[in-house]
């Protein structure tokens, strides 16, 4: 855990709908949770619950069914998710996945994400679990160190953007009907992977600068 007192640049990654296929391997759960078939092609225009016409409360016991049971393991990874994680390290970048708490779950730490990032390569420092996701990144790590905060939910988006974190947000079939306005978006874990190493190189040069003016000045 050195390294959170390094200098080292962060790059913060959402799991479930940003680099794990959740929406569609947590309907097809659902659907045989609930005993009838739930319709696909959600595209974020109205809640998830209300899109499966679930109630609240049904739609919350079935995503802590899904998590207990342990569905998450199998959960898909987009393309692109191992090799950005991969990649950013490589360029020495630590990275810290970002994931929201089930309902009712008392785990702070979940297994199952664990393991679902080993079964896909997907290499991380840190991880963070909760609804208060990024208020507990900012209290982690210094903020200037931050680079990309990877996100596709706007209530996330939202919250890491009031909290003048360097938002982006990946654009997925679920958010298509997306109103949020973000400064950044990237279509692909690969523009992500680019945009980061822009970024990081950015911070890179921009340190180096700035220790030569205090160089000169010394």
């Amino acid at each position: 855990m050195g390294w959170l007192q390094e200098d080292s640049p962060i790059v913060a990654l959402d799991y479930d709908g940003t680099l794990g296929v959740y929406h569609y391997h947590f309907t097809n759960f659902a659907s045989e949770w609930v005993g009838r078939a739930l319709p696909g092609g959600y595209d974020g225009g109205k809640p998830f619950y209300q899109h499966l016409g679930l109630s609240k409360e049904t739609y919350r016991k079935c995503k802590l069914a899904y998590r207990r049971g342990g569905l998450k393991r199998s959960m898909p990874a987009y393309g692109g998710a191992a090799e950005l994680t991969r990649i950013v390290r490589l360029r020495k970048a630590r990275v810290i996945i970002c994931t929201t708490r089930p309902f009712l779950s008392l785990e702070d730490i979940e297994g199952d994400t664990v393991h679902n990032a080993r079964r896909h390569g997907i290499q991380f420092d840190y991880m963070i679990s909760g609804e208060k996701k990024y208020h507990e990144l900012k209290k982690l790590v210094d903020p200037e160190r931050i680079v990309m905060v990877l996100e596709d939910q706007d209530d996330m988006l939202a919250q890491a953007t009031r909290l003048s974190l360097p938002a982006v947000r990946i654009l997925r079939a679920h958010n298509d009907a997306s109103i949020l306005e973000v400064e950044h978006e990237v279509d692909s874990l690969q523009a992500a992977t680019e945009l980061a190493l822009q970024r990081m190189a950015i911070r890179r040069s921009e340190r180096y600068l700035a220790s030569e003016r205090e160089r000169k000045r010394a």
